[in-house]
């Protein structure tokens, strides 16, 4: 008898029915309808009204009908390449592999032997190495860290041009306003030597102000994104018990009400502006009125945003290794663990916070990184499965072993060992008497010495020294601007 079959993918786990995603998205409408959205920003009500949104100016209130939307959700791509300087690290979102991405936005730093600390630019750098040399990383920047020893000012002309110049992988971009959103797909249309932007290059975070509220700076710079047709994920992070509804449901059709205004608005200024449905939510645990990421309702979220987004057919970001543990402990690998997984069972398509997350968003480590990239190399290795044929039944061989006997020197051993199983980079599979001898280290050591690895034999990618010059004097006169 002959076999040629592999694992059946399994379908992403969901919580809701298609009853459940059709009454989010009606109540999402009536919020939007009835009740109404503030909109800070006055172009962005013009350009609302002028769709045929009702705008309360007095109020900043923006109360848009269903039929903008139902126009709106036909617009966006279901999926997209984001683009790179170097073609080989172009990443599909939406394509059905999930893009994998740094951390973001945590001005604090974890470094084995030194403790928590405000994070730097060199932070930001050895950050930013990493990220080339990992290879789950698909996507790296902007706000690798937040350094605290440059000028708020000119931050993005500090980190922009680090991404690009220290990875050659496609790279997010600051959206604080339409000035720094602006600067970021200019730089990066620099780096790419293609100034009108004429793919995807760049994508950029909007977060919105929960509950309903779209502020002057996220707008600014979605507006920008949009104009430019450039990708943007669109990112409430509504806190359950604070910034939405104790109850998940309620909590669930804000953000989403929240999501469907960004789409109408970018589709209004750029039809096919590339969407990524983006939820990084949770809850607050009224114990001690922190942002719980790593909670069980953070998985949530994801499966929720997972579920969404599917029925707009548009791609999806959620996850990522989340959670509230304060350094590299068991806590931090179990929450870790579990919303990962959940994130890829789901189907995420870009995953922010992949790597390197400690402290509800707040901490950022090197050790834990490249801890969590070992993580994701479990969990794709689980989702590759196995295939069932004459070679992987091995029925000849299990004929010549005899009772009792063993595999290690055949050559089928040899082969398949190499192919079929997982060889850990960091995680200690030894003998106790082994790993004793060589020092008897925790995780966090052994992350500390890949760190070490990675950063000793890193080399930085190649880039054209007449586009180098031109970004340097581009980022000057930007700072010098900026500064004065």
């Amino acid at each position: 008898m002959e076999y040629d079959l592999s694992t059946v993918e399994v379908p992403p786990p969901e919580k809701m029915t298609e009853e459940g995603v059709e009454a989010i998205h009606d109540v999402s409408i009536q919020i939007m309808e009835d009740i109404g959205i503030k909109v800070a920003h006055e172009e962005a009500r013009d350009i609302l009204a002028e769709a045929g949104a009702t705008v309360d100016e007095e109020n900043e209130i923006v109360r848009i009908p269903e039929s903008l939307v139902d126009d709106a959700l036909e617009k966006p791509p279901s999926s997209f390449t984001l683009h790179s300087r170097n073609p080989d690290r172009n990443t599909g979102v939406g394509d059905g592999d999930t893009t994998l991405t740094s951390t973001y936005g945590a001005p604090n730093v974890l470094r084995y032997g030194e403790g928590r600390r405000a994070s730097t630019i060199a932070d930001y750098e050895d950050l930013a190495k990493i990220a080339q040399m990992e290879e789950v990383i698909g996507c790296t920047g902007y706000n690798l860290c937040e350094p605290t020893d440059v000028p708020q000012e000119v931050k993005h002309y500090e980190m922009v041009p680090r991404s690009l110049k220290l990875t050659d992988k496609p790279v997010m971009g600051s959206t604080y306003g339409e000035e720094r959103a602006r600067a970021s797909l200019e730089m990066v249309g620099i780096a790419n030597d293609d100034r009108d932007l004429s793919k995807p290059y760049m994508t950029g975070i909007i977060n919105t102000v929960s509950p309903r509220t779209w502020d002057t700076r996220m707008t600014g710079g979605l507006l920008e994104y949009a104009k430019a047709g450039q990708p943007v994920l669109i990112s409430p992070a509504v806190m359950a018990n604070a910034s939405g509804p104790s109850t998940l449901a309620g909590s669930f059709a804000l953000a989403n009400a929240e999501i469907l205004t960004g789409v109408v608005l970018s589709q209004q200024i750029n039809p096919g502006t590339p969407i990524v449905y983006g939820l990084p939510s949770s809850n607050v645990d009224v114990r001690y009125g922190s942002f719980s990421i790593g909670s069980p309702e953070g998985g949530l979220f994801v499966s929720f945003a997972a579920q969404m987004a599917r029925s707009y057919d548009i791609p999806v970001r959620a996850g990522g290794t989340l959670n509230d543990s304060k350094t590299i402990d068991d806590q931090s690998g179990a929450e870790s663990m579990f919303q990962l997984m959940i994130a890829m069972f789901s189907d995420i398509d870009f995953m922010l916070h992949a790597a390197g997350i400690l402290n509800s968003y707040s901490t950022v480590s090197p050790e834990k990184y490249v801890l969590d990239c070992e993580r994701i190399r479990y969990v794709q290795r689980f989702q590759r499965g196995y295939d069932l044929n004459d070679e992987t039944f091995a029925v000849d061989l299990l004929e010549e072993v005899e009772p009792g006997g063993h595999f290690l020197n055949k050559r089928h051993t040899l082969e398949h060992s190499k192919t079929d199983h997982y060889m850990t980079k960091i995680f200690n599979r030894q003998s106790y008497d082994d790993w004793e001898s060589k020092g008897s280290k925790d995780a966090f050591a052994a992350a500390h010495d890949r760190v070490n690895e990675l950063l000793d034999t890193y080399e930085r990618p190649p880039l054209d020294e007449d586009i180098e010059q031109e970004l340097d004097e581009y980022v000057e006169r930007g700072k010098e601007e900026a500064l004065n």
